[in-house]
C-alpha cells in the first residue's frame, strides 16, 4: 500500500512514512510488545457515521518475553498535550478496534511535547479505566542518543538509524536545529546504512530537514548532502508533503522573480519618467528659444 498522508504537519508525514515503508523495524525501535505480524486498516466507523482515522493499528504475536497472547497495538503520534478530549478518542479507537477484531487492545502514546502535564487516564465509569502507555524522552535521553549514533557511526543497527529519524522530533525548540544538522552530518559520513533502508531513511529525515530549516541556504545545504539517497526513494513521487514544499519553493522562486521584475519595472518606470522630464525640459527650451528667433 503507497501512503498518501492526509495531514501535512512533517511529524506526522514523517511517521505515517515510517509505518508504511517499515513497521517491523519502528516496531522493534519504539521496544513494543510482542512480534510484529502486519498493519491493520486505522479507518474506523463511529456509531454516527462518522469517519475517523488511527495513527497505526498492528497486529502482534507472542514472543514469550514481552507477550503471551495475540493482541492489536494501536499506537498514536502527539506533537502536544493529550487532553481530556484527545484521550477519550483514544478510548473510543480502543473499544472499536476490540469489538471490531475481537481482540486484546494495547494503547501506546508517542508523545514528543506536553508529556508532564497530559491525560494520563480516563475514566467512563469506576470499572472501566482506561490508561495508555506513554513513550517520551527528554533532553538529555535524545543527546545521549546522539552520542550513541556519533560513537557507532561506523556500524549502526537498525534502531540507531531509525533515531536518526526519531530524534529531530524529540528534541526541544532550543536543540531541534543543532541535532537535526548533526545527525544529516553523520548520515552523510556512514557507510553501514545501505539499500532501499538508506533512501528511505534519508528521505524521512529530508523531512525534518525541511520541518527546521524550511528554504533556507543551511536547510538547502543539508538537504544537497542526500540528495542522491532522497532522489532514488521509490515513494519522495507520491508523499503530499514532499509536493507541498515543491510547490512551496516553486511559489518562493515566482515570488523572488516576480519581485524581480517589479524592481526593473519600478527602474523601467523612473527612467521613463526621467525621459519624459527631459523631454518636457526640451520643449520648454525649444519654446524660449523660438520666441527669441534663436536657431538650433
Amino acid at each position: 500500500m503507497i501512503l498518501r498522508p492526509t495531514v501535512h504537519h512533517p511529524n506526522d508525514v514523517t511517521i505515517k512514512y515510517l509505518i508504511d515503508v517499515m513497521p517491523e523495524k519502528l516496531h522493534h525501535r519504539l521496544g513494543l510488545p510482542g512480534k510484529f505480524v502486519k498493519n491493520f486498516p486505522p479507518n474506523i466507523i463511529k456509531r454516527d457515521g462518522s469517519e475517523r482515522e488511527m495513527d497505526w493499528l498492528m497486529l502482534v504475536e507472542p514472543d514469550n518475553v514481552t507477550l503471551f497472547e495475540k493482541i492489536l497495538i494501536n499506537v498514536e503520534f502527539q506533537s502536544s498535550l493529550v487532553d481530556e478530549d484527545k484521550i477519550e478518542v483514544f478510548a473510543d479507537y480502543k473499544d472499536y478496534a476490540k469489538t471490531y477484531y475481537g481482540l486484546p487492545v494495547l494503547t501506546v502514546v508517542v508523545i514528543t511535547n506536553g508529556y508532564e502535564n497530559s491525560k494520563k487516564e480516563y475514566i467512563r465509569v469506576t470499572s472501566d479505566i482506561f490508561k495508555p502507555f506513554y513513550i517520551h524522552m527528554d533532553e538529555t535521553e535524545v543527546i545521549e542518543r546522539l552520542n550513541n549514533i556519533k560513537n557507532n557511526i561506523d556500524n549502526l543497527s537498525d534502531d540507531e538509524a531509525i533515531d536518526m529519524v526519531l530524534l529531530p522530533m524529540f528534541a526541544s525548540k532550543k536543540q531541534a536545529c543543532h541535532v537535526t544538522e548533526e545527525l544529516v552530518k553523520l548520515f552523510r559520513k556512514n557507510k553501514s546504512i545501505i539499500g532501499i533502508f538508506r533512501n528511505d531513511i534519508a528521505f524521512a529525515l529530508s523531512i525534518m530537514v525541511k520541518k527546521y530549516f524550511d528554504l533556507t541556504d543551511k536547510g538547502k545545504e543539508l538537504l544537497k548532502m542526500m540528495e542522491r539517497e532522497v532522489i532514488n526513494n521509490r515513494l519522495r513521487e507520491v508523499i503530499d508533503f514532499e509536493i507541498d514544499y515543491e510547490r512551496k519553493a516553486l511559489r518562493k522562486e515566482l515570488k523572488e522573480k516576480d519581485e524581480e521584475l517589479t524592481k526593473k519595472n519600478n527602474e523601467l518606470s523612473k527612467k521613463d519618467s526621467e525621459l519624459t522630464k527631459k523631454n518636457n525640459e526640451n520643449k520648454k527650451l525649444k519654446a524660449i528659444l523660438n520666441q527669441h528667433n534663436i536657431d538650433f
